[in-house]
């Protein structure tokens, strides 16, 4: 398995983007700078920032700073835990002349006065409260154990109203803090602030404030990686009063505070592959023969950046001997890239996650018998992250069949067109015979390795606790898709179809995602009828995202009659009216038509069925 964390060694190839970052970085005319490293959650922007760090490590004229801000979220107020810890890190282990001394006690002072203004000064007291004190600065350590300047009284001498005080000093604070960095005789600080989209959008605000405030001197930089989507969101939170597009006030703010953004894009099909077989190659080989095979791979995927690969087909003109398990994981990749490709969004977190969960089911069912196929619980997999309910079905049918889904041979003979339709169609359910309207899981009948005859049992034991959609431990919303799901959850009519509309360029996986989660709101909802519930919000979805449509109705036949609203019956026939899926809309409405619980339910789908115009269901 592999480590969730950032990394420092680069598997997508991110020399272009540290060659850009570094060409403002190291330009002294372009100082002060805020470079925004842009990217969807679990896109390489920590590793990315990991890297341009680590070009510097061995000049010790440059100061980097790393700051996490959610970190400290919570603790105190950003901006002043900002402040101190950059100050804390300028006057560290270095020798202070007595007009260093008196410029960072001024400056912390400014600080203590931002932060509680014009309250207990906490400096002159030691350590300031937070997870690591406001910057973990003590007299001692700040001052180079100098005991013949006074600090505490210089705190103090100074009387004035407090909050004058705090006007006066953010006006001269840039110049204090110029002035420090002069005389400490430090070339360049470059500030690598992470995590900012994890935070509330008062702690982004506060951050990206500091900054500006505060800290854009000469001889400063900040790297800033976030999603911008999340950025220009948090603005419209903290700022909704000022008037004209919302989307145009978020954009205007943020290219005011980041001057040159980088965006890390997601990965193409192509370059998943490479990601992936590498994560392989570092599992499987001693780490020196990685770390060559490594290297050559990114050379010459950056010599023929659309062109090149790196799979099971020409591994052996990159490793002299291939293992085995390496062999083997190369084939299991040539099945999976395609679809995460697709359905992951090109996002290299949420692929490593889905690799990590299938090696950790893999060893779960190794511990309890000799034999199985890697290769089936990764397709078995795929089908539980893209199409959660059906997942669901199967399982349910195989654990009351010992382990046996009975008609898969003649599915996967449909699939793939092996068998006539007349002769088979009839010997197979109307709940199954409707998978096979929906091209995602007509394709995946269809891939290798066959299902027919397996005992799955072993397969659906190791995911139990897991019928959804693999939850949070395997993926999360792109930036794209929360904000669809917001919309839809608490705008407007309007502001609900103009969502609907954006969902159409949604992946796969987001799509069904935001499904899974509207999902989640119908079961923690009590009153599910109307066009605001959570089930009116998923029939409109499923009328744009007609591929789901298998889902939601399975997800119907789930629930209890109870639940089902009246307004579901005629909903559920407009599904089957453009031919598809009309043998699961029968048996679902014939189902409600029997209720015992509903009355008035299965008063409507009886009347439904007797219907000439509705007798195709």
């Amino acid at each position: 398995m592999w480590s969730d964390n950032e990394t420092h060694s680069d598997f997508i190839d991110f020399k272009h983007l540290i060659d850009a970052s570094k060409t403002i970085l190291d330009n002294d005319q372009l100082l002060p700078c805020s470079i925004g490293i842009y990217g969807d959650w679990g896109g390489g922007k920590s590793s990315l920032m990991n890297m341009i760090e680590t070009t510097y490590e061995n000049e010790k004229d440059i100061l980097v700073i790393k700051f996490n801000g959610w970190l400290f979220e919570g603790y105190e107020d950003t901006k002043t835990v900002l402040l101190g810890r950059i100050l804390d890190e300028v006057i560290k282990g270095r020798k202070l002349s007595e007009k260093a001394k008196k410029l960072a006690a001024g400056l912390l002072r400014k600080v203590d006065l931002l932060k509680l203004t014009g309250s207990v000064i906490k400096y002159g007291a030691g350590l300031a409260s937070g997870p690591a004190g406001i910057a973990g600065i003590t007299l001692s350590n700040m001052m180079n154990e100098g005991k013949d300047f006074d600090y505490e009284n210089y705190l103090k001498e100074d009387n004035e109203n407090p909050d004058e005080l705090m006007r006066n000093n953010i006006q001269n604070f840039h110049q204090n803090f110029e002035d420090l960095v002069a005389e400490t005789k430090i070339k360049k600080i470059i500030v690598f602030i992470d995590d900012l989209d994890r935070c509330t959008h008062e702690t982004i605000i506060g951050t990206l404030e500091a900054i500006k405030l505060f800290l854009f001197t000469k001889k400063t930089a900040f790297v800033i990686g976030a999603d911008e989507r999340l950025i220009k969101y948090a603005v419209r939170r903290r700022f909704p009063e000022i008037p004209g597009d919302n989307s145009e006030v978020g954009r205007d703010y943020l290219e005011k505070m980041i001057q040159y953004p980088i965006r890390i894009p997601p990965l193409s099909e192509l370059e998943l592959s490479i990601y992936v077989n590498l994560l392989f190659c570092q599992l499987y080989l001693e780490e020196k023969e990685f770390e060559s095979v490594r290297e050559t791979i990114l050379r010459k995927k950056n010599e023929d950046q659309l062109g090149f690969s790196f799979n099971f087909n020409n591994v052996n003109d990159f490793i002299t001997e291939v293992p085995d398990s390496l062999k083997e994981a190369l084939l299991l990749s040539e099945q999976l890239n395609p679809v995460l490709a697709t359905g992951l969004n090109g996002n290299p977190r949420q692929a490593k996650r889905f690799l990590n969960t299938l090696l950790l089911r893999s060893k779960m069912i190794a511990n309890t018998r000799e034999k199985f196929e890697k290769r089936i619980l990764a397709k078995l997999m795929l089908l539980e992250y893209f199409k959660g309910e059906t997942f669901k079905d199967f399982y349910e049918e195989q654990a009351q069949n010992k382990g046996a889904i009975t008609e898969m041979k003649e599915l996967e003979e449909l699939a793939q067109n092996v068998a006539k339709d007349s002769e088979q169609k009839e010997k197979i359910s109307p709940k199954h015979l409707d998978l096979l309207e929906d091209p995602w899981i007509k394709n995946w009948l269809a891939s290798e390795p066959s299902l027919a005859g397996v005992d799955f049992q072993p397969y659906f034991y190791v995911s139990r606790d897991k019928l959804s959609i693999m939850g949070t431990n395997i993926r999360r919303m792109s930036s794209e898709a929360q904000e669809i799901f917001r919309k839809l959850m608490q705008g407007s009519q309007t502001i609900r179809n103009n969502a609907l509309q954006s969902s159409k360029t949604l992946s796969q996986g987001d799509a069904a995602t935001v499904f899974e989660s509207l999902k989640e709101k119908l079961l923690q909802t009590e009153q599910i009828s109307g066009e605001d519930s959570p089930l009116g919000i998923l029939f409109e979805f499923c009328k744009i995202r007609t591929e789901l449509n298998s889902q939601l109705l399975s997800m119907l036949q789930d629930q209890p009659d109870s639940r089902i609203p009246l307004a579901a019956v005629p909903q559920v026939i407009e599904i089957s009216k453009t031919g598809s899926h009309q043998g699961q809309v029968k048996e679902l409405i014939t189902g409600w038509s029997k209720s015992s619980t509903n009355k008035s339910l299965a008063k409507i789908a009886k009347k439904k069925l007797t219907k000439p115009n509705y007798g195709n269901i």
